[in-house]
């Protein structure tokens, strides 16, 4: 049976794709440029995605590492990557919620093949329509950095307005998008940064900005409501310190030994709850974004475009940290 029969028409395509292929665990030189099948999709459920920019995280590294194999049991070759920004080139038959030809992005399942790749498959109620003013590379950067953010803050901690929060490491991927979210729910935000990223933290709206580095947090703020940390470590146990009693500190997944085993202690000293926040795939989320960033409430920072054949600079550049926004892989580019 062809596509055609149960698969909506759109454009011819290719029998192979370019492709990022995890080989093996260990460095950026573990990911290997190749020439393999478009991925399967489902006659019913699916899209068919041409991608056209795919955001890089944290989360990939480790995986690329083999932190998470544990969690994350892959067949190796495979393809990484979560986020998405593409083009709609076939659909199922079933699916009514969007056409071909419809842009748009969505954070998907790291399970299956992923999106350093020229296609990806994946079932239609996980991808939602782009923003109108974003461009690929820009709505490649949201759903995994700011769903998290999002589900940390509101669906998590609850804040509103009257809320005091910090965002740590807020130059990031997520903590760029967690002071603009805080921000548009009406909380106080102090934010920690390096005094390079000062002004551009600033800019996000953060009522406070610490320089990590040259200032004692807990003498720059305190009765906090809520802290949001993509550190961990010490970091992470200086932020106890800053939090009101009933306050809650959140930890973005990092696999940190160093807070885990000092977290009850930590927990009873202060009077405080400590809470990891793991991304999922929410695209309610993604539903609730749209207004805030076709509003300009919530700005998309791009750190790099870089093309996939030069994938394995980019996770050297994720290894290296101290970023400002996000680093998206433009499959327009050109190495």
């Amino acid at each position: 049976m062809s596509d055609n029969d149960w698969m909506s028409q759109g454009p011819e395509l290719p029998q192979t794709m370019r492709a990022a292929l995890l080989t093996g665990y260990g460095g950026p030189e573990m990911l290997k440029i190749a020439d393999v099948p478009l991925p399967a999709y489902a006659p019913h459920n699916e899209v068919l995605i041409e991608v056209k920019a795919a955001g890089l995280n944290p989360f990939e590294a480790k995986v690329r590492r083999g932190w998470l194999a544990g969690l994350f049991p892959l067949p190796l070759p495979h393809v990484l990557g979560t986020d998405v920004a593409g083009v709609v080139v076939r659909k199922g038959f079933d699916v009514s919620e969007l056409e071909v030809g419809d842009t748009v992005y969505g954070l998907l399942d790291p399970m299956r093949q992923g999106t350093y790749a020229g296609y990806v498959s994946a079932p239609s109620y996980l991808v939602r329509r782009m923003p109108g003013n974003l461009s690929f590379a820009e709505a490649a950067a949201v759903p995994m950095a700011a769903c998290t953010a999002w589900h940390g803050l509101v669906t998590m901690a609850g804040i509103g307005p009257g809320s005091r929060v910090l965002v740590q490491a807020a130059s990031g991927g997520v903590g760029a998008f967690a002071v603009q979210i805080a921000k548009a729910h009406g909380a106080w935000v102090a934010a920690s940064c390096s005094a390079a990223n000062r002004d551009f933290v600033q800019g996000l709206g953060a009522d406070l900005v610490i320089d990590y580095a040259a200032q004692n947090l807990a003498e720059a703020v305190g009765d906090l409501d809520v802290v949001l940390n993509c550190i961990g470590g010490e970091t992470a146990l200086e932020s106890y310190k800053v939090l009101k009693p009933g306050g809650q500190l959140l930890i973005v997944l990092r696999g940190d030994m160093v807070e885990l085993k000092a977290r009850h202690a930590m927990m009873a000293q202060y009077g405080v709850t400590t809470r990891e926040v793991a991304f999922s795939a929410q695209p309610e989320i993604l539903d609730k974004l749209r207004p805030l960033i076709e509003a300009g409430q919530v700005r998309v920072t791009l750190q790099d475009r870089i093309a996939l054949e030069n994938v394995g600079e980019a996770h050297r550049l994720l290894d290296e940290g101290g970023r400002r926004g996000k680093l998206v892989l433009d499959m327009e580019e050109r190495a």
